[in-house]
């Protein structure tokens, strides 16, 4: 009778999973040390969300995330090296050295919707845990996991979900579009970076809704479409990016059939540098995805003004066309100016010349782009060759 009503329970409440498959190596010992804090102060923590799905795929989670039953006032008051954040829903960042864990209080669903400028809607009001698992978008990030007790919690199936590869939204994807757009793009970047199929109903919602993006204020919608390509699952990104049609409503350049190597490419190297760990610059990748563009444009203003002037207007022309779909912002257009911009100057190999190009700050970006360039054009192989050299040289050799 007691092992039935258990079996129950633990149906309801969500499954415990075997702790033996949580690597605590994997695990940062500062997570650790604040989730016992609290414990010691009388309250519940969990490692939540990613971090959790990241360690059962065998993957080392990037970044930790905290939910607990006290609030951000009372975590504010545990911890001394921490601050509020956030208007949509309060979080609490806790520091130390240079890691933040990010903490927040376990949610309810709001009683009062109230809408901010930016279409997102407030969501300040705390809750259960239980109640906070349903308020999280996906099966597989709705884990919870104590590490000191040792307790995984798992309310929507999550942990099968993971196990049999299958991306499951929590609740009416109809509703929980309607809810974020944004939910759209995390399940195209969740299934590329995770590799989980979209089965055919998350298909077909996704489809419907995508016109719920236009509400999305452009400062929120341009992050979470970098994201899809800047940590470190690009080239699957782009995939699905293009079968769902966002390709056409963001960026047409990509849609140019003789760019397809060229911008893989650049999506290649972009992940081998993440996934080594390497710096990127948002910048270079955008410049990659509209160079077949200011390419093409600019060839055909060079039979009629100085190449370098070509250049120039055909710059300035993308990036014209580009704002009205689906503009890039200021930071990174400069970016991508200095590099389109720079490329001509590898031509010119007088030493002087040579000596300046190769102090200007964007020049490893720029000798980059270059090399990339050179993989589909053999009118650069002399230059790129001879560049490659001059790099790899000791400082004598170069004087």
């Amino acid at each position: 009778m007691t092992s039935n009503f258990l079996n129950v329970i633990k149906k309801k409440v969500g499954a415990y999973f075997n702790p033996s498959r949580i690597d605590h190596d994997l695990i940062s010992p500062f997570a650790i040390e604040i989730i016992e804090t609290f414990i010691n102060n009388k309250f519940d923590a969990f490692i939540v969300g990613g971090a959790i799905r990241d360690i059962l795929i065998g993957q080392k989670p990037k970044d930790f995330d905290i939910a607990t039953n006290a609030t951000p006032e009372q975590v504010c008051s545990i911890f001394k090296k921490s601050r509020i954040i956030g208007r949509r829903f309060q979080i609490v960042h806790v520091i130390r050295h240079f890691e933040i864990i990010e903490v927040s209080t376990f949610r309810s669903p709001p009683q009062n919707k109230i809408k901010m400028k930016n279409g997102v809607f407030k969501d300040n009001e705390f809750g259960s845990i239980k109640e906070d698992a349903a308020r999280r978008d996906f099966t597989c990030n709705a884990l919870y996991y104590d590490p000191v007790r040792k307790k995984l919690i798992d309310f929507y199936g999550g942990i099968k979900d993971i196990q049999k590869k299958q991306l499951n939204l929590i609740g009416d994807p109809k509703i929980r579009f309607d809810e974020d757009p944004i939910r759209i793009l995390r399940a195209i970047r969740f299934s590329a970076k995770l590799g989980m199929p979209l089965n055919r109903s998350l298909t077909d919602h996704i489809n419907q809704s995508l016109s719920l993006l236009d509400k999305v204020p452009y400062s929120r919608l341009f992050d979470e479409i970098m994201k899809l390509f800047l940590t470190g699952h690009g080239v699957k990104s782009m995939t699905l990016f293009k079968k769902f049609l966002l390709a056409h409503k963001y960026f047409p350049a990509l849609l140019n059939t003789d760019s397809y190597e060229f911008i893989n490419q650049g999506l290649v190297n972009t992940d081998y540098r993440i996934l080594n760990n390497k710096s990127i610059n948002p910048g270079f990748l955008l410049a990659v995805f509209l160079w077949p563009d200011v390419k093409l444009v600019w060839n055909k203003k060079a039979k009629n003004i100085h190449p370098s002037t070509a250049l120039n207007e055909a710059i300035d022309n993308i990036l014209i066309k580009q704002s009205r779909i689906f503009p890039i912002q200021k930071r990174f257009a400069i970016t991508m100016s200095e590099i389109w911009r720079l490329q001509p100057r590898f031509e010119n190999l007088s030493a002087k010349r040579v000596y300046r190009l190769s102090k200007h700050p964007r020049f490893r970006a720029a000798y980059d782009f270059l090399l990339l360039r050179n993989l589909n054009d053999k009118a650069l192989k002399n230059t790129a060759s001879w560049w490659i050299n001059f790099v790899e040289a000791d400082q004598n050799k170069k004087n």
